[in-house]
């Protein structure tokens, strides 16, 4: 990536983060409701009770009470300082910190699941490959579970209710296949889901993989 490829791209993903936090608690309660409740379920048992798992991109908590109902141990962060401060509101004694996902603060490999929705697409297609190393680092054993939007953006203008105009890199089914298989995971798995807030022109790609045993 150019420099003055990368400049824009940053510009992209800093504005994306102004958008989230511009309406975090908004943003928290338009969607506490629509989470991806089977892959939650389906997350769980694959962890097994008990496991400590990263959510990377954890927004205003959304995510945390139900990866906790499940018997997870979850560590969460985000980008969005105004996200964070929701999360912490929310779960005061929680294991929450600001961080940017690309670089995450913690040594190898010790987390027993990474989960990730809705995280990597705010990415341009050059960074995605380098950050599910980095996310690999971390993770010892376990699923992960991401999630695309379908289609062929790169970092592109998509809107994001109640934040607004976000940017966000979209894959095809093969596509993603390929990024969890490269990075090392085995079992993989897309599935075709529609979009939690209904929007009828948005399709998403729900990915699954696996350290192997």
């Amino acid at each position: 990536m150019d420099t003055n490829v990368a400049a824009a791209a940053e510009e992209r993903i800093e504005r994306t983060v102004a958008a989230y936090d511009a309406v975090a608690e908004e943003y928290q309660e338009a969607w506490r409701q629509r989470r991806p409740l089977d892959a939650v379920r389906k997350f769980g048992g694959l962890v097994g009770r008990g496991g400590r798992i990263l959510d990377v991109a954890c927004g205003p908590a959304l995510d945390v009470r139900l990866l906790r109902d499940v018997g997870l141990k979850v560590v969460g962060g985000d980008r969005s300082q105004q996200n964070m401060r929701v999360a912490r509101k929310l779960f005061p004694k929680g294991s929450l910190a600001r961080w940017d996902f690309r670089r995450l603060p913690f040594p190898d490999t010790v987390f027993d699941g990474i989960w990730a929705p809705a995280a990597l697409h705010h990415l341009p297609r050059a960074q995605i490959r380098r950050t599910l190393a980095e996310w690999r680092r971390v993770q010892r054993r376990g699923p992960i579970f991401v999630t695309f939007r379908a289609g062929s953006g790169d970092l592109a203008a998509v809107e994001d209710p109640p934040a607004g105009t976000v940017w966000a890199t979209s894959v095809t089914g093969d596509q993603l296949r390929a990024l969890l298989l490269d990075a090392g995971y085995g079992e993989v798995e897309v599935e075709t889901r529609p979009d939690l807030g209904e929007a009828p022109d948005v399709t998403w790609l729900y990915g699954w993989g696996r350290i192997p045993e």
